[in-house]
C-alpha cells in the first residue's frame, strides 16, 4: 500500500514540476557555478551519473554545475559538508540510501540528522542489487540458490563491499545461512568470486553486469520487486515464493535544509527532465539503472519510510541473534 502511495504522488506530483519557472522571490539565481558534491570516489558508476546531470543543469540553468568528489565515512564526510553549506540553491547533494542506513545501523553514524539537516529535491536513480556466482556453483537461480543454502547451512559463502546488513537480511528473509565475506571494496570482492575464492558476490547490478556479459560470473538472482530490462532471464529472489528479501538501492538530489522553496520546485523540475530525457534513459538502462524523478515530498517520505524499515529490521535481526544465543 505504502509503495503505491509513493507511486501515486510520483505520477500526480511530478507533473507540476516538469517545466518550472523560477518565482521572483528566488531573484537572480542562478547567478553563478553551482556545486554538486558527490561522497563517492571518481570514477564508479554513481559519478558517471552525476557527472551526465550535472553537464545536463549546466545546458538548462546557463550556469556551470561542478561536480566534488568527497568520500569518506560511509557517505557522511560529503554529505555534512553539504549539511554545512548555506541554503542558497548553490551546493546540492547526490546522497543515497545511506542517508537511511548510517543513522540505524552505521557502519558510520553521521553527526546530523538527514531527515531535518536537508532537503530533498528529487529521486534520481532506483538499482537493484544482484547476486551473482563463480560460473561453477552449482545453483543456477534463485530457487536453486535457496534449496542449496538450505540443505548445507553455513557452507556456501558470499562477499560483497561492506554490505553486511544487506546480507544478513538476505539469510533471514531467505530462511538459509551463507557465510559473508566482508571486502573494503567491490573490485576485490568480484574478483575473489571470479577466481572461485567465495562463491558469490553480491553488489549493485552495474558492478557485476560487465562480468556476467563476459561469462566471468553467473546471474543468480536480482534482489528487486521486478526483474531487470538488462536481466530479463534472471528471477528476483521474491518470485520464487520461498524469499522475502528485497533489497534497491536509490539516489536523490538533496539541498541543505532551508533552500528556498522555489529553487528547490526550479532544481526539482529539471532533475525530472533528466529522467525522463532519451538519451539518459538509454544509456542508464544499459547500465542496470533505473532513472526516476519524483516531487520533493516523495522523496522525503521514501528517506522517512527506509529509515523506519531499516529500525524495524535492526530490532529484528537483532532479537533473532539474542534468540539464538538463549
Amino acid at each position: 500500500m505504502r509503495r503505491q502511495l509513493l507511486l501515486t504522488m510520483m505520477a500526480t506530483g511530478v507533473a507540476a514540476l516538469a517545466t518550472p519557472s523560477i518565482a521572483q522571490s528566488t531573484g537572480r539565481w542562478p547567478d553563478r557555478p553551482l556545486k554538486l558534491v558527490v561522497p563517492y570516489a571518481p570514477g564508479g558508476t554513481t559519478d558517471t551519473v552525476a557527472r551526465q546531470y550535472a553537464e545536463f543543469l549546466r545546458s538548462r540553468l546557463g550556469q556551470p554545475v561542478v561536480v566534488e568528489n568527497r568520500p569518506g565515512a560511509a557517505t557522511n564526510i560529503g554529505t555534512e559538508a553539504v549539511v554545512r553549506s548555506a541554503p542558497d540553491g548553490y551546493t546540492l547533494l547526490l546522497g543515497s540510501t545511506l542517508l537511511a542506513s548510517n543513522p540505524t545501523y552505521g557502519p558510520a553514524v553521521p553527526s546530523f540528522d538527514p531527515m531535518t539537516a536537508l532537503q530533498p529535491i528529487s529521486l534520481i536513480t532506483i538499482t537493484p542489487f544482484l547476486i551473482a556466482a563463480n560460473p561453477r556453483f552449482p545453483a543456477r537461480n534463485a530457487e536453486e540458490l535457496i534449496a542449496l543454502a538450505r540443505r548445507e547451512p553455513g557452507r556456501r559463502t558470499i562477499s560483497s563491499a561492506q554490505l553486511d546488513f544487506q546480507i544478513a537480511l538476505l539469510n533471514r528473509r531467505s530462511g538459509f545461512e551463507i557465510e559473508h565475506i566482508g571486502y573494503r571494496g567491490g573490485a576485490p570482492a568480484m574478483t575473489d568470486a571470479i577466481a572461485g575464492q567465495v562463491d558469490m558476490v553480491y553488489a549493485l547490478i552495474p558492478v557485476l553486469l560487465p562480468a556476467v556479459r563476459e561469462g566471468q560470473l553467473r546471474a543468480i538472482a536480482v534482489t528487486g520487486r521486478e526483474r531487470s530490462a538488462v536481466l530479463p532471464d534472471v528471477s528476483t529472489m521474491l518470485e520464487t515464493g520461498q524469499s522475502t528479501a528485497e533489497s534497491v538501492a536509490w539516489y536523490g538530489i538533496y539541498a541543505p535544509a532551508g533552500t528556498p522553496r522555489p529553487i528547490v520546485d526550479h532544481l526539482a523540475g529539471h532533475t525530472m527532465a533528466f529522467t525522463r530525457d532519451p538519451e539518459v534513459v538509454a544509456g542508464m538502462t544499459a547500465l542496470g539503472i533505473e532513472p526516476r524523478g519524483s516531487t520533493p515530498e516523495v522523496l522525503a517520505q521514501m528517506l522517512k519510510d527506509l529509515t523506519d524499515d531499516y529500525r524495524g529490521l535492526v530490532a529484528e535481526l537483532r532479537g533473532g541473534a539474542a534468540a539464538s544465543r538463549q
